[in-house]
């Protein structure tokens, strides 16, 4: 117990004296990082997945997985949350999306989790590994938000911009009861899992339009007045523009399609039409992004199936 005790202050003494300016010149200096860790995802996703003949059984390693994600979600909200909404209460909202991170979040316990909420998109991408290896359908929606969240972090940091903790924050919450639900579901509680379901579609969709209102007003304010009025990059707040609100058109068609279109009114229809329904529910804007109604871009099947997504799926997906 002593020892662990020590460990645990030795963390917190490491949390408090961070200095987040040298996590980010060390990410600057490894761009390559994320160049190569998205070639092998990619390469894994589309080429060796297909080299593998019988799903592998990781249940146990994947609900493990999970929780682990979860309990790192957890501690890291406990690190950026206060921050946010203390710098909200204190100093007003634009404050919190303007003012230079180096002034106030960057160092100590939330600068550190800022940075390791950055890395840790790269250990992310095994989400991935886990569906491939067991023979599960990888859809459009489900890669696309890997690379390009990793993408847009990475490039975040890099450029120092002031709305971070805004969504790190927002992450870390959402992620903190998603990784929760993806346990509950692995491990057989699905009764648990489906009452938090729509509960998390709804955060997210609400991360998307904070995401969004904040980019869009952090860049207003960067063209009223350049970086002295908002430290914000243009190329990133574009980017953050472009991807939030994407993320908002398709996570509230999939909360419509699960949670309000009406339910077919009898069995009459004939099996052509029965299947068109079925197979609209799984496309927004002309792309698959499957029937999870928890909108997390994962492809529901059975675990370990080694059933391959149908030709049309297939097509879609890759």
């Amino acid at each position: 117990m002593d020892a662990v005790v020590g460990y645990y202050n030795a963390f917190t003494e490491y949390e408090a004296n961070f200095k987040g300016q040298d996590a980010i010149e060390w990410t600057t200096d490894h761009t390559e990082i994320p160049v190569y860790a998205l070639a092998a995802y990619l390469f894994t996703v589309f080429h060796l997945a297909k080299s593998i003949p019988n799903g592998l059984k990781l249940r146990k390693i994947f609900a493990a997985w999970n929780v682990l994600l979860s309990v790192f979600s957890i501690i890291g909200a406990s690190r950026t949350v206060p921050v946010l909404v203390a710098s909200i209460y204190n100093d007003g909202m634009k404050s919190s999306y303007c003012t230079d991170p180096e002034q106030w979040y960057l160092n100590g316990p939330s600068g550190l989790w800022t940075a390791l909420f950055v890395w840790s998109k790269i250990p992310e991408l095994l989400d991935t590994f886990f569906l491939v290896f067991q023979k599960k359908p990888v859809i459009f929606l489900h890669w696309f938000h890997h690379v390009t969240v990793l993408l847009y972090c990475w490039h975040a940091f890099v450029v120092r911009s002031s709305t971070g903790l805004w969504f790190v924050s927002m992450n870390y919450t959402v992620h903190s009861v998603m990784y929760s639900y993806y346990f509950f579901s692995i491990a057989g509680f699905k009764g648990i899992a489906r009452k938090i379901a729509m509960l998390i579609t709804t955060m997210q969709i609400t991360q998307m339009i904070g995401g969004t209102v904040v980019t869009a007003m952090s860049a207003y304010y960067f063209y009223e007045g350049g970086k002295d009025e908002c430290f914000v990059d243009p190329a990133n707040f574009k980017m953050g523009l472009g991807m939030y609100s994407s993320y908002f058109c398709l996570f509230a068609v999939l909360f419509y399609n699960k949670y309000m279109k009406p339910k077919d009114a009898g069995s009459s229809s004939s099996g052509a039409a029965k299947a068109a329904k079925d197979s609209s529910k799984d496309e927004v804007c002309g792309m698959d992004v499957g029937r999870d109604g928890a909108g997390f871009f994962h492809q529901k099947g059975k675990p370990g199936s080694s059933a391959p997504p149908s030709p049309t799926k297939r097509g879609k997906s890759e």
